[in-house]
């Protein structure tokens, strides 16, 4: 074992030979098949070298042998071992890896997750707390690198993200909450960076994608925290940078996306009237804030508006499935067809008709209301808003199966 490790160690006389690195992949293999109970006093070398292997791999393809001995390599790693042995090597290995080599973090968690899946539930139960100290560590990642390029750091967080989501897959409802709640003290606890946040509201996307309809369980205590994020990151509402780094507008804009994402999920799975009177109301005016919130620029509000906060208004309308409560929301977001700005229009006219798309006749009640403020945007002195007024109107007509002209 030593003199194979030291011949993997060796990076570059294996990369300008390739015979040499099957030959040396191909022995670690048959190693970890047939003796996996002996790899113990070289498991941490063994991770290493593997995790590091995934990059030269890739220069070969996916179809090629290497590639094909490296990934039987990881899931005998990851499958033959006893997580008492495994896991205390894998936290090593990510402690070994996680600042320096930063790309040697995916095939770490791909392990990790793969042997999750396959662990048996008393072992999951007897390593749970273990478990979630490792990823209360390992989620900090974003945070560690609050400077370094966002998309690069999401990338490599979606993988944590993922293994975490293995295992919260495997618990019972019990076991799961004082999880979820440890989670959100966790993301509430970092004074200087608010960075946690933004890995915990993806985290709570994530949840919600999962567990549908179960994710109401537990997310009456997110909707207070969701909606002061919504206002604190409305730049109509406040001139602070949310964000104390150079990209602190980029920042903000992920932010807002993860928490609309997640109430989405939240309002589209909900079967059990989870969104009470109090509930909506917490809720109402941060979102429908959100038309004038022009944080990142013209093109940014735009793709926000139309991928993420109208979808969410639509559902949000409805989850309520209550018509005392949507003559509010239909008035607020008709008060911004009066903004200054024709954008704030625009968006708020699209949100209109979403709401209507998705209430249909139920919308007639809301229609007298909704009339007068639709008239004074046929006269609008900005050109597209004024267009998309008649195109509302024309699909309202289709909507709710009757002419709408006489009105007018």
């Amino acid at each position: 074992m030593p003199a194979l490790l030291k011949t993997l160690k060796n990076k570059k006389e294996l990369v300008s030979n390739e015979i040499y690195l099957l030959s040396a992949v191909t022995a670690l293999l048959k190693v970890a098949e047939t003796l996996p109970h002996f790899l113990s006093p070289y498991l941490l070398d063994c991770l290493l070298q593997v995790v590091r292997l995934e990059k030269i791999v890739l220069e070969f393809g996916p179809s090629s042998q290497i590639s094909l001995r490296v990934s039987s390599l990881k899931t005998i790693l990851a499958t033959r071992l006893a997580p008492r042995i495994l896991l205390p090597a894998v936290m090593k290995c990510y402690s070994e890896v996680a600042n320096t080599r930063k790309n040697c973090l995916v095939p770490l968690m791909n392990i990790l997750k793969e042997h999750i899946v396959s662990m048996e539930k008393e072992h999951l139960i007897s390593h749970q707390s273990e478990l979630t100290a490792f990823f209360m560590k390992a989620l900090d990642f974003r945070t560690d690198h609050a400077q370094d390029d966002l998309e690069e750091v999401g990338k490599t967080e979606t993988h944590i993200i993922d293994c975490l989501i293995s295992m919260v897959m495997k618990l019972s409802e019990a076991s799961f909450r004082p999880l979820f709640f440890k989670l959100f003290d966790w993301s509430k606890t970092e004074s200087a960076l608010k960075d946690r946040l933004l890995t915990f509201h993806r985290i709570a996307d994530c949840i919600a994608d999962k567990l549908k309809g179960l994710f109401t369980l537990f997310a009456g205590h997110l909707l207070k925290p969701f909606a002061e994020t919504l206002n604190q990151v409305n730049v109509s509402k406040t001139d602070e940078a949310f964000f104390d780094s150079e990209n602190s507008t980029e920042k903000s804009c992920l932010l807002l996306q993860f928490t609309m994402n997640c109430l989405h999920k939240l309002f589209l799975f909900d079967t059990q009237k989870f969104l009470s009177k109090e509930r909506a109301e917490t809720l109402m005016m941060p979102l429908v804030d959100q038309l004038e919130n022009t944080l990142g620029g013209d093109e940014k509000f735009q793709d926000r508006v139309t991928a993420h906060l109208i979808p969410c208004i639509a559902q949000f309308a409805v989850a309520m499935a209550d018509d005392s409560l949507w003559k509010p929301l239909n008035y607020q977001i008709l008060l911004k067809t009066r903004h200054t700005s024709p954008k704030v229009r625009f968006a708020a006219l699209l949100a209109l008709v979403e709401v209507a798309q998705k209430l249909k006749e139920n919308y007639l009640v809301l229609l007298p209301e909704s009339i007068p403020f639709l008239a004074e945007l046929m006269e609008d002195e900005c050109e597209e808003v004024e267009q998309l007024c008649q195109k509302t109107i024309q699909q309202l007509e289709v909507i709710l199966g009757e002419p709408l002209q006489s009105y007018f």
